[in-house]
């Protein structure tokens, strides 16, 4: 990530450069005057040494300041030590002094760099009302400066210039090697900003495909489910016409079979009949829930499918509980999950040399869900096929249509509010309805 240009940061650079540079020339001054002083008995020299002394104490107030990160008010503080430095030296010496308007042209400077912009123009006003205020006492008598610097210049005031000079090349310097190195930055942020314009404008454009792809998908599975509906109801309607001539053909016959066979072709015949009648329902927007028995239902589902088994070879094991759980909700959707699940775990024998072929039913009672699952040690089902289960027209099976399944967990997420997983496990199959249970249990 590119680091953002920090007005924060240069300014504290800034700030630090200027009140070391300072306290150095400070105590300088303050070692000749203590030096003038012993050697020279200059007096005067130690009202000078004090006042050094003040500044040195003002100087490490600010320095403190800017430990502390305060570097606005750090900064407020160091421009009014300059200020009142060059105000001091233009009223003492005269406007016309050469160090103090370096002085006051260096407060304009450290005003826009550590404060802001505008404080420049502030400080520009200020420092030429103080050339006027002290020109205008001047002219009118009230006070009269020491002009005698004027005769004869020294190597000391050659010093004091450089000294100023230093000072304004080193907040200059300072300033624009941070200017150039935020305009790098912003350089540097500009390029990445390209580039991951560009990369997201193709990211964009790669889902955008992506989507279009998966909805033309989608379009197309809606429209197979549209026809599959379509053939549906027309199957449906005449399912019914064709179950209602067989039930009147097997009442008629009666008399002439086997009647346990007889009573198997009814039950089977209404079974049969319960799901176009409920399936007619739904079609209408008519199914409500009610409650009713799960271990009857499942045994039901069982009986109607043990023939089917049979004829494979296929032992279905049950053993229901002993007593009866009942649940709120669509008991012919129930059986119908059901139904899909055990006819899927029998058709896995076609074709499998597994010699102890059997589909086992458990249930499991828990204090939240009720569990049912369905194993078998069929042919299996593979890693491939096993990210594509759940899916609709994906079917294991050549002659599958892929949607039972689907329809399954389908139906037990949306109506019942369960779930509807394919075990982990590998030595067999075995699929597991978890339902939360019901309160009217």
């Amino acid at each position: 990530m590119l680091k953002q240009p920090n007005y924060k940061y240069l300014t504290a650079s800034v700030s630090y450069a200027v009140t070391f540079g300072t306290s150095i020339v400070i105590a300088a001054i303050a070692v000749l005057l203590v030096i003038s002083y012993f050697s020279m008995h200059h007096v005067q020299a130690m009202g000078s040494f004090v006042l050094c002394v003040v500044a040195g104490i003002y100087l490490t107030g600010i320095y403190a300041l800017l430990r502390r990160h305060h570097y606005h008010f750090a900064g407020y503080l160091l421009v009014l030590f300059y200020l009142l430095l060059g105000s001091d030296i233009e009223w003492s010496w005269g406007v016309n002094t050469p160090f103090g308007l370096l002085i006051l042209g260096l407060v304009i400077v450290l005003a826009g760099i550590l404060l802001a912009a505008r404080h420049a123009l502030v400080a520009g006003g200020i420092t030429s009302l103080i050339l006027v205020v002290v020109q205008t006492f001047f002219m009118l008598g009230w006070h009269i400066p020491d002009t005698s610097w004027t005769s004869v210049s020294t190597f000391g005031d050659v010093f004091a210039y450089c000294l100023v000079f230093g000072m304004l090349a080193l907040v200059s310097w300072l300033y624009s090697r941070e200017m150039e190195r935020a305009l790098t930055q912003a350089k540097q942020a500009e390029m990445a900003l390209l580039q991951q314009k560009a990369t997201l404008k193709k990211q964009i454009k790669e889902r955008t495909e992506d989507l279009r792809r998966v909805q033309l998908g989608e379009m197309r599975q809606m429209y197979n489910f549209a026809k599959l509906g379509q053939l549906g109801i027309v199957l449906l309607h005449d399912l019914a016409n064709h179950l209602t001539a067989l039930t009147l053909e097997i009442e008629g016959m009666e008399d002439k079979r086997n009647p346990k066979e007889m009573a198997r072709a009814q039950q089977i015949m209404k079974y049969l009949s319960d799901i176009v009648e409920s399936t007619q329902k739904r079609l209408h927007g008519g199914v409500e829930e009610q409650t009713f028995d799960m271990i009857r239902k499942i045994n039901e589902t069982v009986d109607f499918l043990h023939h089917k088994a049979s004829k494979r070879d296929v032992v279905i094991e049950w053993k229901p509980p002993v007593r009866s759980w009942k649940y709120s909700g669509d008991a012919d959707s129930f059986c119908q999950i059901v139904a899909i699940l055990i006819n899927n775990a029998i058709d896995a024998y076609s074709g499998s040399n597994a010699t102890h072929r059997q589909v086992v039913i458990m249930t499991r009672l828990s204090d939240t869900h009720v569990v049912i699952g369905v194993s078998d040690w069929g042919k299996g089902i593979s890693k491939t096929q096993r990210k594509q289960l759940f899916k609709p027209q994906h079917s294991t099976k050549k002659t599958g249509l892929g949607l039972g399944l689907y329809i399954a967990k389908q139906t037990i997420e949306m109506q019942f509010l369960g779930t509807l997983t394919l075990s982990s496990k590998n030595d067999h199959t075995e699929f597991i309805i978890k339902l939360p249970l019901d309160n009217d249990r």
